[in-house]
């Protein structure tokens, strides 16, 4: 970074005051500090690479080429077979990179610093914050809506999906037709987006779309679907999403400024 980071700083970010910044880093344990502005302080600190400490330096100077991936364990057999292509499709990725991908469960949730950074993919606000509390190693949601500048969000472009599908369909109606999701926010963009949404978790769920218009961005769907309705695929994942996931996932570990925290890829 061109200009050096003072504890001004990252006062401002944190929302706090400069002396609260000055007894987190110290430790004080005789200033009563509460456990969510502490957390607050640390992560802007990590963010900002502010502290002068062995493991900021370390986490600044080394990798260990290694990225953790966070999966919820708690959705129905599409779903899994969902994130499991994921998981090839993205692994696949991160080796052209010279990476490799650990797998993480909603079991793991506590401190976890073997990999260089963390994504969590489409998960609830809630869980995704649970995991940065935890860890203060870079955080990125994939496919998931935070709100939180903090924190970089990649996420599917519906506005220019709708675009697509309108083109597509030469302007008849049509569903958008997603596995569920337990991101809230996620849900709220696509009801912005798009005419009609419906979610579904099991195969016996898909008998009343056959023969219907059908924007699909999942490929488990597209796989179900594609002999039976009149298919738009629009994958949620390609190599171009995952350049601009890695790109933010460098951009955290040299703890650039947040220019834009939301990306929304086409």
């Amino acid at each position: 970074m061109s200009q050096k980071i003072t504890i001004r700083d990252v006062a401002r970010e944190a929302g706090v005051s400069v002396a609260t910044v000055s007894y987190v880093i110290n430790n004080r344990t005789d200033m009563r500090i509460s456990d969510a502005t502490r957390k607050k302080v640390l992560q802007v600190i990590n963010l900002l690479d502010y502290t002068p400490n062995q493991s900021a330096k370390a986490l600044a100077t080394s990798r260990n080429r290694m990225v953790a991936l966070y999966l919820d364990t708690d959705v129905p057999a599409l779903k899994r077979a969902e994130q499991m292509y994921l998981l090839e499709c993205f692994s696949t990725f991160l080796h052209a990179q010279d990476y490799d991908l650990i797998y993480l469960s909603r079991t793991y949730t506590e401190k976890y610093d073997a990999a260089d950074a963390i994504v969590a993919y489409d998960i609830s606000e809630e869980y995704f914050h649970q995991i940065g509390d935890n860890n203060f190693s870079p955080l990125l949601a994939l496919d998931c809506r935070i709100g939180d500048p903090l924190f970089f969000e990649i996420y599917s472009d519906y506005a220019q999906m709708a675009t697509g599908a309108h083109t597509f369909f030469s302007g008849e109606p049509y569903c958008f037709l997603s596995l569920d999701t337990s991101n809230a926010g996620k849900k709220a963009y696509a009801a912005d987006m798009f005419p009609e949404v419906h979610y579904v978790n099991s195969p016996s769920e898909l008998a009343p779309f056959s023969g219907r218009n059908l924007l699909v961005t999942d490929h488990t769907l597209y796989e179900l679907l594609a002999s039976t309705a009149n298919v738009c695929y629009l994958p949620s994942f390609s190599a171009r999403k995952f350049q601009v996931l890695f790109d933010c996932m460098n951009s955290a570990l040299r703890r650039e400024p947040l220019q834009q925290h939301a990306i929304a890829v086409s």
